[in-house]
């Protein structure tokens, strides 16, 4: 029954034929984004392990890399991908693991390249910004409304759902149980990243809302008495609550401040007090954090935070030893911390400082295309939106301190990387000459 990771692939391919790259990436690529679970695979022979994520991007990644090629503009960020890429499966080379490093290939390739080029040739470039973001947006709020049954029941419905067509296969991660409630996850996989996605969708549907493109009211059902934009901007925000996630609200206090700046009258002055805020903020929470890890243990919520805490000082010394390469998935644990909650130590453990130095370097040159979009906006609506993007990569990138950066909010990171680079920019103006010189 496993065939039917397969479905996802069959109908992008369709599309493709039937319609047009943006009709396949829009109506395939999306759905299976929000709505399917990426930690279900199809296997077999020697073929890698195939995931429903894989199964559209491939077909979509080939498409694209054959027509919208020519439309590459090339950028730093472009050697950075590749050698983040290619510091993803070196260590399992290196380790002789032949099988190992061609399998983690596929997949950085699907995973992390297809999105990246997603963002960087498709959106911005077919007029799609407000297609995609509706489509997303709307797509998560569904996923919102199955994933309340698991803060009531405990039991995730999308494994409930897909559990029986994947019988052999084990889930690690079940639903958690914080304050008598279950910690939503949905089909994203882990309460955390849940938290990421729901970060992405909360700023883009109060972009939305801000601009008012949706229609006043839900064409169906026409019984719901409220209007359509707040009622989804609610829903995700209320399932970012139920995902008891305290990392992912701590992106959202970042995030949400840093995307409400392009709807200042003063944006500079909005722009300076925000980052007055972020500094104090991160400095009192941080007091506030190394006093919290020091102490006696008190709360199960205590101790999450000195694990992850305790994980920099048992595991440094382990990054230092592997070298510039890391040591593949099979790198040393130390004691009982087998779980790396913080994906920049997960890299440099996994990839080696290599890759954590590209890992960071796409991430900051992101973040200063998103600032010179904003900057540089041909129009207040782009700026809105460049801000928008800018609060939601720095809520991610605050937020995978606590979390490893796994399922979709790993093609998320991509994604957005991508899409940064085709942002548009207002054209400088030429100083006009102080004089011309006329020759007849």
């Amino acid at each position: 029954m496993s065939i039917i990771i397969l479905i996802p692939a069959v109908c992008c391919i369709l599309a493709l034929f039937r319609d047009s790259i943006s009709k396949a990436f829009l109506n395939v690529y999306l759905p299976v984004f929000m709505l399917l679970p990426v930690y279900y695979y199809w296997k077999v022979a020697a073929l890698p392990p195939i995931t429903f994520s894989e199964a559209a991007l491939l077909p979509l990644g080939i498409a694209i890399a054959l027509k919208e090629l020519p439309r590459w503009r090339p950028a730093f960020s472009d050697l950075a991908i590749a050698l983040f890429l290619f510091s993803s499966f070196y260590a399992d080379y290196l380790g002789d693991k032949e099988t190992t490093w061609k399998f983690e290939l596929f997949a950085t390739l699907c995973l992390a390249f297809v999105p990246y080029m997603i963002g960087k040739l498709l959106i911005e470039q077919h007029g799609l910004r407000i297609d995609t973001v509706k489509r997303l947006v709307f797509l998560l709020f569904l996923s919102c409304i199955i994933s309340a049954y698991e803060y009531k029941m405990g039991r995730n419905p999308f494994a409930l759902i897909f559990d029986r067509f994947f019988p052999g296969e084990s889930f690690a991660w079940k639903t958690q149980i914080r304050w008598g409630f279950g910690r939503v996850s949905g089909p994203f996989g882990q309460s955390e990243l849940a938290g990421i996605i729901l970060i992405f969708g909360l700023i883009l549907a109060m972009w939305l809302a801000y601009y008012k493109l949706w229609e006043p009211r839900f064409s169906r059902p026409t019984w719901w008495p409220f209007k359509k934009s707040p009622t989804i901007v609610f829903t995700i925000a209320l399932t970012l609550l139920m995902t008891q996630a305290r990392g992912p609200w701590l992106g959202t206090l970042i995030a949400v401040p840093v995307a409400l700046i392009g709807r200042s009258k003063h944006i500079v002055r909005a722009a300076v007090l925000t980052t007055i805020f972020a500094i104090v903020g991160g400095a009192a929470a941080y007091v506030v954090l190394k006093h919290y890890t020091s102490g006696p243990t008190t709360s199960a919520e205590q101790e999450n935070a000195q694990y992850r805490a305790q994980l920099l000082t048992n595991y440094l010394p382990v990054v230092k030893e592997q070298g510039a390469w890391g040591g593949g998935p099979d790198f040393p644990r130390v004691g009982t911390q087998g779980s790396i909650d913080n994906e920049y130590l997960f890299v440099a453990l996994v990839q080696g400082w290599v890759g954590l130095a590209t890992f960071v370097f796409i991430a900051l040159e992101s973040v200063v295309r998103l600032l010179l979009a904003a900057i540089f906006a041909p129009t207040p609506a782009d700026r809105n939106f460049a801000l928008s993007m800018l609060g939601i990569m720095l809520g991610l990138l605050l937020t995978i301190v606590t979390v490893f950066l796994g399922n979709q909010p790993y093609e998320l990171f991509f994604l957005l990387a991508g899409w940064s680079q085709s942002l548009p920019l207002k054209p400088r103006k030429r100083p006009k000459p102080a004089f011309e010189v006329v020759y007849t």
